[in-house]
């Protein structure tokens, strides 16, 4: 008899392109003494990446970085699997974003690390 394994990846969406639908699903934030790890979100926030480098997103990237509320923007890309979200209009306080291993984090500027861990849900549909 043979068991299957369930997949982490849905088969339909690739997690190595940045294009697509993200959804959130882990958050580091570090304490300052290196204990931290990650956690599982249930904040339903999701980051939609478009491939004219710009974004949509259903909470505030930038929060923490800049008042107001930044829920769609331009992004620039640093190679196929690294951008920067712009906050506070200027690249020096931005959001830097990575693939690593399936996932996009996306790295905000704090004292300890802060990071933001999604999984792909959907490709781009345009």
């Amino acid at each position: 008899m043979l068991l299957g394994c369930q997949s982490d990846w849905d088969d339909r969406v690739n997690p190595y392109l940045l294009e697509g639908t993200w959804l959130l699903t882990e958050v580091l934030f570090d304490p300052g003494d290196g204990s931290g790890e990650f956690r599982p979100s249930d904040a339903g926030y999701t980051l939609l990446l478009k491939s004219e480098n710009r974004f949509d997103a259903n909470y505030d990237v930038c929060r923490g970085i800049e008042e107001g509320k930044l829920l769609s923007g331009e992004y620039s890309r640093i190679g196929e699997s690294e951008l920067l979200i712009p906050c506070d209009g200027s690249l020096v306080n931005s959001v830097q974003g990575r693939l690593e291993n399936g996932f996009l984090l996306l790295y905000y500027p704090c004292d300890e690390p802060c990071v933001y861990r999604f999984r792909k849900i959907a490709e781009l549909r345009e």
